[in-house]
């Protein structure tokens, strides 16, 4: 049976309008489901209460909203989201000539693991700049509020150290939010904006659509820059795998950060600015690297 993508004929009010009324379904009725589990089970403000609302939450904004309307959209849901392995750069078939011509899968990861290490010092240094032209208006003083008031909620989570808390902070804090979002902005709506505008276009829109939706002012530049990055790890890669493979281990990293602080979010910068600027370094080769290897495969395939 032949692909068959059904938004493509649809328009783009019918298109918004489903994904908005199943991300509206899905949050009441996992949202409810968490409230009334934890209620009465933990109590809303206890650690492991914390924890479960957390996660049906990120379960029912994020995560199933996508696969839902993958599966009313196409009958080929992975297909539809880009859940295909890597390298993919949306080539089905290698014949034996091409593939001796293709460059070796080990480029494609060593490519995405020089990024995802150089990004971490990109994001460090943006975190500095951040926190110096954060305006002191009442809306980003609010907002500071609530971001503080998040904040407090996360270190009595990471003040929690038993195997079942460490377990279940892994997958609330690194799984669920990376594989949920990526679904939700590079695998939905990243497809939607491209198809409307060029792709500089989509890969902005989506990156402010993510980092806006964080609600975090002392950290809108750093996580604007991940949109971005993620954003193009998935267009270059052609794989929304490489995407949450990224964000699993920026999200580990922090996590992990955390707890070798002893459990105290680092919301501040504490590395020297000279190391950050070196880091960036294996950055820019990654990407250019996962953008060569992307060249390569386009002109195999002509």
């Amino acid at each position: 049976m032949s692909y068959l993508d059904k938004t493509l004929e649809w328009s783009n009010t019918r298109t918004l309008l489903t994904f908005f009324i199943l991300i509206l379904a899905s949050l009441i009725f996992f949202g409810g489901i968490g409230i009334s589990f934890v209620s009465s089970t933990y109590g809303l403000t206890t650690p492991a209460g914390m924890r479960w609302m957390q996660f049906s939450i990120s379960l029912g904004l994020f995560l199933m909203p996508p696969l839902f309307f993958a599966q009313i959209a196409s009958n080929n849901p992975a297909r539809f989201l880009n859940l295909i392995f890597l390298p993919s750069y949306g080539a089905a078939v290698y014949t034996r000539k091409n593939a001796i011509k293709s460059p070796p899968l080990w480029h494609t990861y060593m490519s995405l693991t020089l990024a995802c290490f150089g990004a971490f010092f990109a994001v460090d240094l943006l975190a500095q700049l951040n926190q110096l032209i954060v305006p002191d208006l009442p809306y980003f003083q609010k907002l500071k509020i609530q971001e503080e008031e998040v904040r407090q909620t996360l270190q009595t989570l990471l003040k929690e150290t038993s195997p079942s808390a460490l377990a279940g902070n892994f997958v609330v804090m690194v799984l669920v939010p990376a594989l949920g979002e990526e679904l939700f902005f590079r695998g939905i709506l990243q497809k939607l904006f491209q198809r409307n505008f060029n792709l500089r276009f989509a890969v902005i829109a989506t990156s402010l659509c993510f980092a806006f939706a964080h609600q975090q002012p002392l950290s809108f530049i750093p996580l604007f820059f991940m949109g971005v990055l993620l954003s193009y790890t998935k267009y270059w890669t052609g794989s929304l795998w490489a995407a949450i493979l990224l964000h699993s281990i920026n999200n580990g990293f922090a996590l992990f950060s955390s707890y070798a602080a002893g459990g105290e979010l680092q919301y501040e910068s504490t590395m020297d600015i000279s190391w950050s600027l070196a880091g960036i370094i294996p950055l820019v080769i990654g990407v250019f690297w996962m953008r060569k290897i992307r060249q390569q495969h386009k002109e195999i395939r002509r």
